[in-house]
C-alpha cells in the first residue's frame, strides 16, 4: 500500500515520484503526486488513461507533453490537462531537470500502478525503454485501465485479457 509521503524511484527512466495525496485520503476522487524527472529522463510508452483525467502542473525546469499528436512545451507555473481518453507523453525540456505536481481525477488506485511499475524496473524486470513484458504490460493495462497509444482500445484489451492470463498463469508456476 502507498501512502503520502512514500517516495518510489525508477532507474530506467529516471523518474521519482512523491505522493502527496492518495486515492483511499481522498475517497478515491484524486491521487496527487510530485514527478521529478532527471534532465535525461523518458517516458516509458506514450499511452492513454481511458477514464483519469491527468493534469500537470510545472513546478520546476520544464517538459516537452505530447497530446493527441501535438507538442507544448511549459514551464513554471503552467498547467496542462490531459482528458481521459487522449494518447499522451511527456519528457523534460531544455536539457534540464523538472519537477511536476500530476493530479489524476479520479485517483482510482494510480499509485499501485507506479508502485509496481517502478519496483518492475528496480528489479531489472524492464526492458532498455522502461517497459515490462507484454503479458505484464496487459495486466497492468486492464487493472487501470490504461493502454498503449496508437492500436484501438478494443483490440488492445482482447489481447489484454489473452496476455494477462499468460502472465498470471506464469506468475502461479513461478516461471
Amino acid at each position: 500500500m502507498v501512502n503520502v509521503g512514500d517516495v518510489i524511484e525508477n532507474p530506467v527512466t529516471g523518474e521519482r515520484i512523491t505522493f502527496v495525496r492518495t486515492s483511499e485520503q481522498t475517497g478515491g476522487a484524486l491521487a496527487e503526486l510530485d514527478l521529478e524527472l532527471s534532465p535525461t529522463a523518458f517516458l516509458a510508452a506514450e499511452h492513454i488513461h481511458r477514464s483519469q483525467e491527468e493534469k500537470f502542473h510545472v513546478l520546476d525546469g520544464g517538459i516537452l507533453l505530447r497530446c493527441r499528436g501535438e507538442e507544448s512545451i511549459s514551464g513554471p507555473g503552467d498547467t496542462v490537462v490531459v482528458p481521459a481518453g487522449a494518447p499522451h507523453a511527456w519528457a523534460p525540456h531544455g536539457g534540464a531537470a523538472a519537477r511536476v505536481r500530476i493530479t489524476f481525477t479520479p485517483g482510482a488506485g494510480i499509485e499501485q500502478f507506479f508502485d509496481e511499475f517502478f519496483r518492475l524496473a528496480r528489479e531489472g524486470r524492464v526492458n532498455a525503454k522502461g517497459m515490462p513484458s507484454l503479458p505484464i504490460t496487459a495486466r497492468l493495462g486492464l487493472a487501470h485501465d490504461m493502454y498503449l497509444a496508437g492500436p484501438p482500445v478494443p483490440l488492445q484489451r482482447a489481447a489484454f485479457r489473452v496476455l494477462a492470463t499468460t502472465d498470471r498463469l506464469l506468475h502461479r508456476s513461478g516461471s
